[in-house]
C-alpha cells in the first residue's frame, strides 16, 4: 500500500506544483547613448561640428569621414566630455562635400548614432 501511495504521490506532484515563475532580470549593460546634433559651423578650411550625447559618459565613439562617394574612412575615436562630441576638421578642402558619422562601440556590436553632410564653400577672392 505504500509504494502505491507513493506512486500516485510522484504523478500527480508536478500538476500540483503549479508554474514556475520567471524571475524579471535586469540588464547590467547601460542604456544606449543618445546623440542629437547640436550646431555645425562650415567655413572654406574649417568644419565645426558638435552633437550633444546623453548616457555616454565615458563610452567611445568612433568619428568617421568620407568625402563625396569614396568610402567612409576613421576620423578619430573619442570620449565625450562635458556630455557632448566636438569635431574640428581644418583638412577639409574648399568647394567639396563632406559627409561625417558618429559610431559607438556597444555592448551588442557597433550602431550608427548620427550623420550630417556639409559643403565646404571655396575660397573667395582675395581683397
Amino acid at each position: 500500500m505504500r509504494s502505491a501511495f507513493l506512486a500516485i504521490f510522484l504523478l500527480l506532484a508536478p500538476l500540483g506544483c503549479g508554474t514556475v515563475e520567471t524571475l524579471p532580470t535586469q540588464s547590467t549593460a547601460p542604456p544606449e547613448p543618445m546623440v542629437s546634433l547640436v550646431s555645425s559651423v562650415v567655413q572654406p578650411h574649417l568644419v565645426r561640428v558638435i552633437w550633444s550625447v546623453r548616457n555616454g559618459e565615458g563610452r567611445q565613439f568612433e568619428i568617421q569621414r568620407r568625402n563625396g562617394a569614396q568610402p567612409w574612412k576613421h576620423y578619430a575615436t573619442v570620449l565625450p566630455v562635458d556630455g557632448s562630441i566636438t569635431l574640428e576638421d581644418t583638412s577639409v578642402v574648399p568647394g567639396q562635400g563632406y559627409t561625417y558619422r558618429l559610431r559607438f562601440f556597444g555592448t551588442t556590436g557597433d550602431t550608427f548614432l548620427d550623420e550630417i553632410q556639409v559643403a565646404v564653400p571655396s575660397t573667395g577672392p582675395e581683397p
